[in-house]
């Protein structure tokens, strides 16, 4: 048996939806979760969306294992205010009378002594053995994968948050607008471009980089200067985080919560009123914010909401005319749009068939339109459409396939490249795609052994 590539499966699990009639799809929304705790909750990370940790209150620590949020022992009852980490047995956590923790990936322990009494507010690093943590008067302290130790500061200003790209590329912010920024040897003092509280700071890449703060600020860095930019919120911002440059959550009082779209900031519909302090997410779809009473919200799939995409059985037309893509390259062939037919009929009556064709089907004209003004992704698209109708037979034929692995970056690279041309919910279906990829449970659902 010929192994299915990284491409057939990409085709496979998109011609589903060539010929749908039918169907539904979930749609996304912030929920509520049980943190097993009543503490405030004040930052979070996660390796992974089924390894989440969050920190708080008189040494607070959470964890979320995929199903439920579960206390874990903690070995200091001072409070923790940043949590950042390399891998998911190397985590560092940060707080109040220079308390410094780190989990090995079996338990937490207390680093003493820890080089500063100053309160600890953030917490990142480049890797495991470079981690930086700020506090008050210009507080910062350094780990090397040995020890911690006090660096030079070119500020008496309290530090709120740090994130870098790199080593040679972190920055810090703070009160009365302050940034500051290592280039790997020393620290120096930035142009600000307002004078309001700074409280989080997060970028997608060295040019590429958000601050919030009081008063609904946000400011951002194009690699040469910092600029603020308009804001749909006049509360203070907490907490920032992205999946891109161009999806970018912010969160903060009165469990405001607004979302970047490329151009603008969105407000949230949120189910608290809690104050919110820290947003972490394994992707756009798969998002975390924490805050006071133990708050811990979700932007996942909303199981109870549902909308429905009609397409007709006999036309791959959809009602503004665009013709479906997939039928497109696959030609006017009888025999490939029989397989397409037969394999929409195979798969498209279970719960992730459906999901996947009304995903497809609501964002038709969309993939047509990039496709259409980028000639070099329809080429791509029609090398893995027309390459690959011999994949779909087989899978057609056989019920199941082994799958090499070799095209992984190539086919991840394609959907990345079509979702940096797509709109908001192109973007977030492509993160679900993507997704199930990678955990696996599409594989499983389409019958392919992963070698």
């Amino acid at each position: 048996m010929k192994p299915v590539t990284f491409k057939k499966l990409l085709f496979v699990a998109a011609v589903l939806c060539a010929c749908v009639c039918m169907s539904q799809a979930h749609a996304q929304s912030w929920q509520l979760m049980n943190s097993d705790t009543t503490n405030t909750l004040n930052s979070v990370w996660g390796s992974s969306g089924i390894d989440v940790f969050a920190v708080g209150a008189s040494g607070t620590i959470v964890h979320y294992n995929g199903t439920s949020w579960s206390q874990k022992a903690s070995p200091t009852i001072q409070s923790l205010n940043s949590l950042w980490g390399s891998s998911a047995g190397d985590v560092f956590a940060v707080g109040v009378i220079g308390t410094i923790i780190h989990y090995n990936g079996t338990s937490w322990s207390l680093v003493n002594p820890s080089p500063t009494t100053q309160t600890l507010k953030g917490v990142c690093g480049s890797s495991g053995s470079n981690v930086f943590a700020v506090g008050p008067i210009g507080t910062i302290v350094h780990y090397n994968g040995t020890s911690w130790s006090t660096m030079t500061s070119p500020t008496p200003q309290s530090l709120n948050a740090v994130w870098g790209s790199s080593g040679s590329d972190i920055f810090a912010v703070g009160a009365s607008g302050t940034i500051i920024h290592y280039n790997g040897t020393s620290w120096s003092q930035k142009s600000s471009p307002t004078t309001q509280s700074l409280n989080s700071v997060w970028g997608s890449s060295s040019s590429d980089v958000f601050a919030v703060g009081a008063s609904g600020t946000i400011i951002h860095y194009n690699g040469t200067s910092w600029s603020q930019k308009t804001s749909s919120t006049t509360q203070s911002l907490n907490g920032v985080w992205g999946s891109s440059g161009s999806d970018v959550f912010a969160m903060g009082s009165n469990g405001i919560i607004i979302r970047y779209n490329g151009s603008l900031w969105p407000l949230q519909t949120i189910p608290t009123t809690q104050t919110l302090n820290g947003v972490w997410g394994k992707s756009g779809g798969d998002v975390f914010a924490v805050g006071g009473n133990g708050t811990v919200l979700q932007y996942a799939v909303d199981t109870n909401t549902t909308t429905t995409t009609t397409i007709s059985n006999t036309t791959t037309t959809i009602a503004s005319g665009v013709i479906c893509p997939f039928s497109r390259a696959a030609g006017n062939d009888t025999e490939n749009v029989k397989t397409l037919r037969q394999l929409r009929q195979a798969k498209i009556n279970t719960a992730i068939g459906v999901l996947i064709a009304s995903m497809y089907c609501q964002n038709m004209n969309e993939i047509s339109r990039i496709l259409s003004d980028s000639p070099e992704l329809y080429n791509r698209f029609n090398g893995i459409t027309r390459g690959n109708m011999p994949a779909a037979r087989e899978l057609l034929q056989q019920g199941s396939a082994t799958m090499a692995s070799e095209d992984v970056l190539e086919i991840h690279e394609f959907l990345l490249d079509l979702q940096g041309h797509a709109g908001f919910k192109l973007r977030m279906d492509i993160d679900f795609i993507l997704r199930g990829m990678e955990s696996g449970w599409l594989l499983q659902w389409l019958g392919i052994v992963p070698e």
